[in-house]
């Protein structure tokens, strides 16, 4: 346990819901011990460790119980059951600028705060510039806080915060303060604390989980559901989103069955190479699924493809089974790096490429791009089907989530300013129905 910095238990939290302040009341008193609370269970049967030094990050949807967890490692407060140990001194940057009087100027709160952490008047006095530097907000530091802006009062709140050098940083959703250069001179900072300092992340922001963390959880409704690879996790953490924003539309169907079975019977009908297809497994898909990604082909200049360099042409193809006749459909793909940062993509829509009709039944869809010189690492390709012409607002049918793993060979440059072709030769059709 001497590499362990954080272990937590088997912890459980529930909480008690009341309808009304007075309810609390009545129920301590009732004389027949009448029940007014609804029991609430924010975190369910947890268990998982950090070692020292390690980034952990902590995702999922609001209410899966991120922050009730973070408030029991920190110490806030107490799990209902099991046990929360933390060995090493903890800072957390949960509610940035808590504590600050409104009527202290910025220097007076950077020394009440510090000394609320433990420092002494000299150690603040030893530490103040680099604050003061840190935060940036110039003659306003000898200002009353509520003269400042958001921005000015998140910053210094940051720069206090992160001044305890602590063994144990816990952060949640404190990242995204200020404006994008401040978000850098974070970022940078934070990549700096990872030397030796344990951190506890949580965030929104699947771009600085992938990039700052060597491990993520995902909980949703107060359970971990993933532990394992950031890049992983982010794409679980995806399809659950997608699947909460369609819920209401989405019907359960299984197409890894029969399903799958009459699509192998489909391409054999078309005479296809079926060593080429590959079968896209549900637990790869995301969306409406009122049109369906079933297999896919993706090939770099005439065959199979798993490694690739500039100028190769790279044709996808899909089979796709629609439900029912559908119309104003759109394809695309999202090409991300091996930390699932995006690195390019596009769809038919903002090429201003016609929205095509699909008719119900198997339809094969092909489009092909040309592969940009990019850095030499592994990619994935993401493929995507919507519905909608509105830009950012249609609605996602489809997505099957990083189904080939390419390893580019090309020596880099940034692609920025390069990519300019398009989605090529667009071809939809549709195929007979094959007797089952």
């Amino acid at each position: 346990m001497s590499d362990i910095a954080i272990s937590v238990n088997n912890v459980t939290k529930k909480y008690f819901l009341y309808r009304k302040p007075i309810h609390r009341l009545l129920e301590i008193f009732h004389p027949l011990g009448k029940i007014y609370h609804t029991p609430f269970c924010a975190l369910n049967s947890i268990d998982f460790a950090v070692r020292k030094g390690e980034a952990l990050g902590i995702i999922g949807r609001n209410g899966s119980g991120k922050s009730s967890l973070l408030q029991l490692i920190t110490g806030i407060q107490q799990p209902t059951e099991g046990t929360v140990e933390v060995n090493g001194r903890i800072s957390a940057l949960l509610e940035l600028g808590a504590g600050f009087n409104p009527e202290f100027t910025g220097r007076e709160n950077v020394y009440l705060n510090t000394a609320i952490l433990g420092f002494s008047q000299q150690e603040t006095d030893d530490r103040f510039k680099k604050i003061a530097d840190f935060a940036d907000i110039g003659e306003f530091i000898d200002r009353p806080v509520k003269t400042y802006s958001s921005g000015m009062y998140i910053r210094l709140a940051f720069a206090t915060a992160i001044s305890v050098q602590p063994e144990i940083l816990i952060i949640d959703e404190a990242l995204s303060v200020g404006d994008i250069f401040f978000q850098q001179k974070c970022m940078t900072h934070m990549q700096k604390m990872m030397e030796g300092c344990t951190i506890v992340l949580v965030s929104h922001d699947t771009h600085s989980i992938v990039n700052l963390c060597d491990r993520v959880l995902l909980l949703e409704d107060g359970k971990v559901i993933f532990n394992g690879d950031p890049v992983a996790g982010v794409s679980e953490y995806t399809k659950i989103l997608h699947d909460e924003h369609f819920s209401g539309n989405k019907e359960h169907v299984s197409h890894d069955s029969e399903g799958t079975r009459g699509a192998v019977q489909q391409l054999a009908a078309l005479k296809e190479d079926l060593s080429q297809w590959r079968a896209v497994p549900a637990d790869k898909r995301s969306g409406v699924e009122e049109v369906v990604i079933e297999y896919s082909s993706i090939i770099a200049d005439g065959k199979p493809v798993n490694v690739i360099q500039k100028g190769d042409q790279v044709t996808i193809r899909l089979l796709v089974h629609a439900k029912q006749d559908m119309d104003e459909i759109i394809f695309g793909y999202n090409v991300k790096d091996r930390v699932g940062n995006a690195v390019f993509g596009e769809n038919s829509l903002c090429l201003d490429e016609p929205a095509l009709d699909l008719k119900a039944g198997y339809n094969i869809v092909e489009y092909s791009f040309s592969w940009p010189e990019v850095y030499p690492y592994k990619y994935t390709i993401t493929v995507g089907i919507g519905q909608g012409l509105i830009p950012l607002g249609h609605v996602v049918q489809c997505w099957a989530h990083d189904i080939v793993f390419l390893t580019a060979l090309t020596p880099g440059r940034s692609i920025h300013g390069m990519f300019n072709n398009k989605l090529q030769s667009l071809d939809i059709q549709p195929v007979a129905p094959v007797e089952q």
